[in-house]
C-alpha cells in the first residue's frame, strides 16, 4: 500500500520519464539506422547506374518483404505492421535511388 501512495503522489510525467527516455533513445537509433540503410541503398543505386541495371528490382522487394515477415513472426510482431513500415521505407528508397541514377546517367551523357 505504501508504494501505491508514493506513486500516486508522483506526477504521470515523472513515472513515465525513464521509459520515455528509453523510447527517445530507440527512436534516435532507428533514425540513424534508416540513414545507414539509405546510404547503402545509394551505393547500390550508383552501381545500378554504372552497370546499367534497372532501378526497380521487384523480385528483390518481394524477397526482402518475405524475410521481414518471417523475422517479425519470430520476434512477436504482426507481419502486416512490419510490412507496412517497410513498404514506406522501400518507397522512399526507390524515389531516392531513381533521383541518383538519373543524375549519374545525366552526368555520364554530358561528359
Amino acid at each position: 500500500m505504501t508504494q501505491r501512495r508514493q506513486i500516486s503522489r508522483t506526477t504521470p510525467s515523472a513515472i513515465l520519464k525513464p521509459k520515455r527516455d528509453q523510447l527517445d533513445r530507440i527512436n534516435n537509433h532507428l533514425v540513424n539506422l534508416l540513414c545507414e540503410r539509405m546510404n547503402v541503398c545509394m551505393d547500390i543505386a550508383e552501381l545500378k547506374a554504372a552497370h546499367d541495371i534497372p532501378m526497380m528490382q521487384p523480385q528483390r522487394i518481394v524477397q526482402v518483404l518475405d524475410q521481414l515477415k518471417n523475422q517479425s513472426a519470430k520476434v512477436g510482431l504482426r507481419s502486416d505492421y512490419v510490412e507496412s513500415i517497410f513498404r514506406l521505407i522501400i518507397e522512399e528508397t526507390c524515389i531516392q535511388e531513381d533521383i541518383l541514377i538519373r543524375r549519374c546517367r545525366d552526368l555520364e551523357r554530358n561528359s
